[in-house]
């Protein structure tokens, strides 16, 4: 019988016994092994085997077939592998998206090792040494191990290459020698190897390839063989990339899938559904086989092609994942989300979020989703499980550093660009305050600036990656600046402004900008560049699509379009389009670029609205060439082409002669000191012609909060909340010490500098505490009151009358004064328990304190004595902090603003003054040299060993820092019974009797020692529970109504929801339309 006359007759019988031979399914043993789906919707999808040897079967024609069927006409199989010791056979199945496993031994339960894949799985294969599946994926464009030995109870994955791939399709295994091998016919064809890890990759073959599809080897002759699909052909080489050969080349044949057994090439063909057998030596056909169906992925299942056991990995000990290279013991390794324990055995779970994976803002929340998201299980899916950030802050616009694994962010509510390292009990760090409506950021992740665009200022800024040395790059004719993207290496900066339908385009110094030439363009909203293709990408709600333009050929695309979409946010990934919509598809979508096709949509109608999306993926931010990656510049490097910079500074600065570092400039009179929280430092603003200067600091702040100056010194001085300390800088040299550094229980929002007795004091609102420290001595610290205080804030001193005056934000807001030495105590206003009085002021010429109340928005008078209390300014919207005088105005910081603000001392109109350059203004003091006290202080004649208080004009009290007692005129450490430093005289002139109490030698009366212990014990219990109780139910109390805190603004981050690919109880719906799941609404902590 002829080879043709077998094919006719084997493709009738086959046909019939693939319609009624359905209880016989494949068998454990020597068998050739591929998949097939029906080319005409008749029939369903099969895994089919014929039985035996292959040299008995070819050439007698005598086969015996046995098949696996699909249990729903929708189901598609595609790649096969097998374990042969266990009698697995693997596939993978394109319309529920997984991969499985069945057990070939007459049972018809399967396992399921992976799902969420795309529908294109073609290469999969089991090294059989190490127990581990390798599959790849040609939508994702990565290449996956699956542990098939680990203890987890779900599978277990880990991605090995991520990179350098396209449209990935067969993938070999070779684990005698270590090698893994798989074939790529994307824009590049190729084939590659690597080490059974994915590293020390090479390319075997790159010349005269098309579609390099299916590959096997040859272990016994050290071979690799391939299908090529367009070139119809059937080639090899060795692994060296040597000895090429084309065995077959044939015509019209659209090869796919192949399979090696002793000296036979199994092949399948997907133009007329053929199974051909070839010589894998001449190339010679041995037999066609018409199936009728369209075959796909091919094996020979047999012992003969897995030599060797897998004892060394099974008594390995791993948890998760082991890898035996040759020569060498086996290595533990631990799936994607687990990192290897100290034992080098076990996994523990990581606490960094899942990389790559889609993120998007609406505006309630910000949620995450795995890179999968089109082709991920929706089981147990739920809004509220997806979100990480839950503040309802009004969350607008996204952007990353993948560097530092860190997440960018603008709220809304709060005014502010914030970061938080993505990782498990991160904490948020606010960077920038006093921002408008910012809905677009981008990052540079080569120089570490960030730039954002906002529609309420008008104006496009960039700053550094911590929010320091903020500048505008770009104020003029914008309307509704939006999206924004970064292109490091070629210096360019792209935004959208849909006010005026247009692209822009600059330098990152905003020069040379210009307008895109693009004419379909009515509503663009969010951009996204692909560096790798130079391509910029855009959403245009008014014409309902999603667009391109080349950036090196101008040529403009439509990339998907959907009429009843309004398209906002953007990101792509592989081929993958994935927008948010705000319209009555409110939700994140995703769609195939290449098909056209929408995958998915996740609505939620009634809750949050959606905005920007971001794919957090490492890779989106390449290594690329910059002209500023070795730059001198001192704080900012700004591209303007790709062979030139330019240096710039931020707030306060001006570069130098060199034009590389900065520097400013500082007057000696007539100007106010701030602090900038958000900025991270201390200007000097010109109150003559109102420029900001910023002040010459020797180390980097974090918090400032209060500021003062010693006009004595010239020394500014400030609190960090964030350090723990207070610092002094001259306001010329700068010259920089740290006076004080504190606890952690520490938080100094006041200061006040007495340039006339010589001394500082400031509030402890942490240890609710107020203290002095000596400006001639100070290392020396002294507590002066400290009790009956709950939230002590801002705090003014009249040097000439000996007075502190404090403000108190507590339980009952009060502001209160006392003499410097904390006697005379009195409460000179009361507030209401809305009150939150912050800073002080004292017009020394009228003897009037003014105050700020940041939560009614007010700025209030009382004459020093309490009396004559008035109103200078109500408004509707503000949060004023700080407050000085000087002149006839009162200058205030307002958190709301970027501006500093002026008033009239009898009231009037609020002014803003100088340009909005500041982010959050904390304290500010003013300094004008006619205004400033004059006096002479009764210390100046006293030598007090450790700090002196003056009490009058005449008297004084000398007193010991804290941790110190008066002992004989002297400051010993308290249970020590050395000195300190002995005084230069006694300075006891007028002194009245010290308050310090002497340690008493007199033993105690009444109870014994064990009794005064035990009642110690037992009432220090006692109290503790009830301090306890008290401190929970005043928390609780007061956390309902005051969010400003104690200016530390730090949040923790709610834990989050990692999505791995889910595991395999799910059921799988064949819905290609728009999925709802259900969710849960976000409450929010207000």
């Amino acid at each position: 019988m002829s080879p043709k006359s077998k094919l006719d007759i084997f493709g009738i019988l086959f046909i019939i016994f693939v319609q009624f031979s359905c209880s016989f399914g494949v068998r454990h043993g020597r068998n050739l092994i591929w998949s097939m789906s029906p080319n005409i919707g008749f029939g369903v999808p099969r895994i089919v085997g014929i039985e035996g040897d292959p040299n008995e079967w070819v050439h007698s024609g005598n086969v015996t077939v046995r098949h696996i069927s699909a249990p729903h006409p929708g189901w598609s199989f595609r790649g096969l592998a097998y374990l042969y010791d266990t009698q697995t056979l693997f596939w993978s199945e394109s319309s529920n998206r997984r991969i499985q496993g069945l057990q070939l031994d007459g049972t018809t339960s399967t396992r399921t090792l992976l799902t969420g894949t795309s529908r294109r799985i073609d290469g999969i294969v089991v090294d059989w040494i190490s127990l581990n599946l390798y599959m790849v994926d040609p939508k994702y464009n990565w290449i996956m191990m699956v542990a098939l030995n680990s203890s987890q109870p779900k599978p277990l994955y880990k991605m090995i290459v991520r990179t350098g791939i396209d449209q990935p399709h067969g993938i070999a295994v070779y684990p005698k020698k270590g090698i893994l091998v798989w074939s790529d016919w994307g824009a590049i064809p190729k084939i590659e190897k690597s080490d059974l890890l994915g590293q020390k990759r090479s390319v075997l073959v790159s010349t005269n390839l098309m579609h390099p599809r299916g590959i096997a080897i040859d272990y016994n002759q050290n071979l690799l063989y391939w299908v090529d699909s367009k070139k119809n052909t059937i080639e090899s080489v060795d692994f060296n990339g040597n000895d090429r050969r084309i065995l077959v080349s044939q015509s019209g044949a659209m090869f796919y899938g192949i399979a090696i057994f002793e000296d036979y090439l199994f092949v399948t063909e997907q133009t007329e559904g053929h199974l051909r057998i070839y010589d894998k030596n001449t190339g010679n056909g041995h037999i066609n086989y018409q199936l009728g169906y369209i075959p796909f992925g091919i094996i020979m299942y047999d012992n003969t092609t897995q030599e060797g056991d897998a004892s060394d990995c099974q008594n390995a000990g791993c948890e998760q994942i082991c890898v035996k290279m040759p020569s060498a013991s086996p290595l533990c390794m631990c799936g994607d989300g687990y990192q290897l324990h100290r034992d080098q055995k076990s996994c523990i779970e990581k606490q960094e979020f899942i990389n790559p994976s889609h993120i998007y803002a609406i505006r309630d929340a910000i949620c995450q989703y795995p890179a999968n998201l089109g082709d991920m299980s929706l089981k147990n899916i739920t809004l509220d499980r997806q979100c990480f950030l839950k503040k309802a802050s009004g969350f607008l616009s996204l952007t990353f550093d993948s560097d530092e694994n860190m997440l960018y962010y603008s709220e809304n509510v709060t005014k502010s660009i914030k970061r938080v390292q993505l990782k498990k009990g991160s904490f948020t760090e606010t960077l920038i305050k006093g921002i408008g409506e910012v809905k677009g950021m981008a990052f540079d992740w080569v120089t570490k600036n960030l730039y954002w665009t906002d529609q309420t200022y008008k104006w496009i800024k960039v700053s550094s990656s911590d929010g320091r040395y903020q500048r505008t790059l770009v104020d003029s004719n914008l309307v509704e600046p939006l999206g924004i993207v970064v292109h490091p290496q070629r210096s360019q900066l792209f935004w959208s402004d849909p006010g005026r339908s247009v692209i822009e385009v600059s330098a990152l110094n905003g020069g040379g900008r210009k307008s895109l030439p693009i004419t379909l363009i009515d509503h663009p909203n969010h951009l996204f560049l692909d560096y790798n293709k130079n391509t910029l990408y855009w959403t245009d709600s008014g014409i309902h699509q999603v667009n391109s333009y080349n950036l090196d050929t101008a040529k403009v695309e439509v990339i998907y379009r959907k009429q009843a979409s309004n398209f906002y946010g953007i990101s792509v990934f592989q081929d993958f389009l994935i927008w948010t919509d705000q319209g009555d598809m409110n939700g994140i979508h995703i769609a195939d670029i290449v098909t056209k096709r929408k995958m998915r949509g996740l609505l939620h109608p009634r809750t949050g609205v959606a905005h920007d999306v971001i794919t957090f993926d490492k890779h989106a931010q390449p290594q690329l060439p910059s002209v500023c990656q070795k730059s001198p510049c001192e704080q900012l490097c700004l591209g303007i082409s790709n062979a030139s910079y330019v240096c710039a500074c931020g707030t306060g600065y001006q570069l130098d002669d060199q034009l590389k570092n900065c520097v400013s400039r500082t007057v000696k009179d007539q100007f106010l000191l701030v602090a900038d929280g958000y900025q991270k430092h201390l200007y000097q603003v010109d109150m003559g012609i109102w420029e900001v200067n910023a002040l010459s600091l020797q180390t980097e702040l974090l918090r400032p909060i209060a500021i003062g100056y010693d006009p004595v010194q010239q020394r500014v001085m400030w609190t960090d909340n964030k350090l723990k300390t207070i610092g002094s800088v001259h306001i010329d040299s700068g010259d920089m010490d740290i006076i004080a550094h504190f606890g952690e229980e520490s938080v100094m929002d006041g200061l006040a500098v007495d340039h006339i007795n010589r001394l500082l004091f400031f509030t402890d609102t942490g240890l609710n505490a107020i203290k002095t420290i000596s400006l001639d001595k100070t290392k020396y610290q002294k507590t002066i009151v400290s009790g009956n205080l709950d939230e002590p804030r801002a705090i003014a001193v009249h040097p000439l009358q000996r007075k502190i005056f404090w403000s108190d934000w507590g339980k009952d807001p009060k502001i209160e004064c006392a003499k410097m030495d904390g006697t005379g105590r009195m409460v000179i206003v009361n507030l209401t328990e809305r009150a939150w009085p912050n800073g002080l002021t004292i017009d020394y010429k009228a003897e009037v304190l003014y105050w700020t109340d940041g939560r009614q928005n007010i700025i209030e008078s009382v004459n020093l004595d309490g009396t004559n209390r008035r109103t200078v300014l109500q408004q509707d919207t503000a949060h004023y902090f700080g407050i000085t005088t000087s002149g006839n105005y009162l200058y205030v910081t307002d958190w709301s603003s970027r501006y500093l603000l002026r008033i009239p001392k009898d009231g009037g109109r609020i002014q803003t003054v100088g340009e909005p350059n500041f982010s959050r203004v904390n304290g500010i003091v003013a300094y004008d040299m006619t205004e400033t006290l004059r006096g002479e202080s009764v210390c100046s004649y006293t030598k007090c060993q450790h700090i002196c208080l003056p009490i009058s004009s005449s008297k004084f009290k000398c007193v010991c820092a804290d941790g110190y007692e008066m002992v004989e005129k002297n400051c010993m450490k308290i249970g020590d019974n050395s000195t300190d430093d002995l005084p230069d005289s006694d300075g006891n002139i007028n002194l009245p009797p010290e308050t310090g109490h002497l340690k008493s030698n007199k033993k105690p009366s009444g109870l014994s020692t064990a009794g005064i212990v035990a009642l110690a014990v037992v009432t220090s219990i006692l109290l503790l529970i009830g301090g306890v109780v008290g401190m929970l139910i005043f928390k609780r109390w007061r956390a309902r109504f005051i969010p400003h805190g104690r200016l530390v603004e730090d949040k923790h981050v709610e834990d989050f929801y990692r999505i791995s690919f889910p595991e395999d109880k799910e059921t799988v719906s064949f819905d290609s339309g728009i999925e709802n799941p259900s969710y849960d609404h976000i409450h929010s902590k207000r």
